[in-house]
């Protein structure tokens, strides 16, 4: 093992990618761009079922490996029209004269062609990648198949005093061959 070094510890500043196509490609790796991003966080989700001993108190004297349940969080500051697309599951684009072209986010619980609640999000997965700004030196995250969504508890600032953002999380699905992720230096990384 290497001794501890300062020098190792990383700020790792980046970017969402869906749908990357080459990894050693330049951004957005032959993908699509989805919005500035901050406050990105992925959390493995590992569980452990724990194993006490009765005789000692209940002291923890084993751990199971449960799975995982991962997720890639964060907050977006921008409307992106192909995130606010998949995000949100009823969504138009204007078609009055002179509109701005960018998606409207519709609030329904019901109507012609409304999708109503029970409906499934599967429909929505992505590849999804986190690529840090130095793509040579620090770790991404490809998250095999994301479902999109917009965290429960998200609220949209609508103030002078605080950035627009809304909170978003990346629920990380299994693919077809069983895998949801992967994190590793780019080369090191296949799609």
């Amino acid at each position: 093992m290497a001794s501890p070094n300062v020098r190792n510890i990383l700020r790792l500043p980046g970017r969402l990618v869906a749908a990357p196509t080459n990894l050693l490609a330049a951004y957005p790796h032959g993908g699509v761009e989805l919005g500035v991003v901050r406050d990105v966080e992925f959390r493995p989700g590992i569980k452990a079922s724990l194993v006490t001993a009765e005789e000692y108190g209940g002291v923890v004297t084993e751990a199971i490996y449960a799975g995982e349940a991962p997720i890639l969080a964060c907050v977006l500051r921008s409307f992106d029209n192909d995130l606010i697309e998949r995000l949100f599951l009823n969504t138009s684009v204007p078609v009055v004269s002179g509109a701005s072209g960018d998606r409207i986010i519709l609030g329904r619980a019901s109507g012609a062609g409304v999708n109503r609640a029970g409906t499934l999000r599967d429909a929505s997965a992505i590849v999804l990648l986190f690529t840090p700004k130095n793509v040579d030196m620090h770790p991404m995250v490809l998250i095999r198949r994301a479902i999109p969504m917009v965290e429960e508890t998200a609220a949209l600032a609508l103030s002078l005093s605080q950035e627009l953002g809304l909170g978003l999380v990346f629920y990380c699905a299994p693919d077809s061959s069983g895998r949801t992720y992967d994190v590793g230096k780019r080369q090191d990384l296949t799609l």
